[in-house]
């Protein structure tokens, strides 16, 4: 977001102002100037004694005598997570679905400065965009992306296969949900970059906001489980299944927890990315060409069918 501001700052203006050099603007700037770099020294100098301070702590140690017998994972990282923490993950997954959608909701308005448009070279990418929604029922891409545009369409299966085999694995082997929906995310960004907005937008149908939903509903159902057992909220039940071919398979409602994780890191990221990406169709005014379906109401590109 900082270099997204910066990129649509408006041209310095050099203003001739001698109040600007008087002793009293020098003074002031080397007073900003000295308590910046004390602020600065002293977030060092705290962070340098944090990082440095010995361990005395037995609480890790808890946690690796316990991660197999008490939560049924190997990796203690994500049995922490979403077993013995999973309270605190799931206050951690609710700020940052409300920090998605604050994103979301401050750029979905935000309009560059007029001399901006010109330096990113927007009208050549809304051209592109025109062609590829009139191009929408080609099989294959056009323009001068069109190879790796058909590359990163092959990617986005298997990237959507390596995201579910890490979240099934993160109970027991590095993974889990977040990195799970972090791959996820990236697949279907990356089709933004190759493919344009328009293009992805018009065969979007699971919007990331529906993402997110499902994830709070999956990690709070999770936690609702425990109260059928009279049990405290998120206390995590185990079912074990003996089946005939792949023997004994271990359930429980740590994997809805983690499905939870994962379905909101999905829906919460490409939100924010999604804001970001509309960028480059916004114009210096609200006036939006006819041949480019207005982003402003929902957010998001409907159907071809629906436009």
């Amino acid at each position: 977001l900082v270099l997204l501001g910066l990129r649509w700052l408006p041209r310095r203006l050099e203003i001739e102002d001698e109040r600007r050099t008087s002793w009293r603007a020098r003074a002031r700037r080397v007073r900003d100037f000295g308590v910046a770099a004390a602020a600065g020294t002293g977030a060092a100098a705290l962070t340098f004694a944090v990082l440095t301070r010995p361990s005395t702590g037995q609480l890790s140690h808890y946690f690796l005598r316990n991660a197999y017998d008490q939560a049924g994972g190997r990796n203690v990282v994500n049995t922490m997570l979403v077993d013995f923490r999973a309270f605190d993950t799931l206050g951690e997954i609710t700020v940052v679905c409300i920090v998605a959608i604050t994103v979301y909701a401050l750029l979905r308005r935000f309009r560059p400065a007029p001399e901006s448009i010109a330096m990113t070279g927007v009208n050549a990418r809304l051209e592109a965009e025109r062609q590829a929604l009139a191009t929408v029922h080609n099989p294959l891409p056009t323009g001068p992306m069109r190879t790796s545009a058909v590359l990163v369409r092959l990617l986005l299966p298997m990237a959507g296969l390596v995201s579910a085999y890490l979240l099934l694995r993160g109970h027991n082997a590095p993974g889990g949900g977040f990195v799970a929906g972090l791959v996820s995310a990236t697949a279907v960004i990356v089709q933004y970059m190759a493919g344009g907005t328009i293009w992805v937008e018009s065969r979007l149908r699971v919007h990331p906001l529906v993402w997110i939903g499902l994830g709070l509903l999956a990690a709070t159902g999770a936690g609702i489980a425990g109260w059928w057992q009279s049990l405290p909220f998120l206390t995590s039940q185990a079912l074990v299944l003996d089946i005939p071919v792949l023997g004994d398979m271990h359930l429980s409602t740590v994997l809805v927890f983690d499905v939870g994780v994962y379905l909101l890191v999905v829906g919460a990221t490409l939100l924010m990315l999604i804001a970001l990406a509309h960028q480059s169709l916004r114009a210096s005014r609200k006036t939006v060409s006819p041949a480019i379906p207005d982003l402003d109401g929902d957010g998001l590109i409907p159907p071809l069918e629906a436009t």
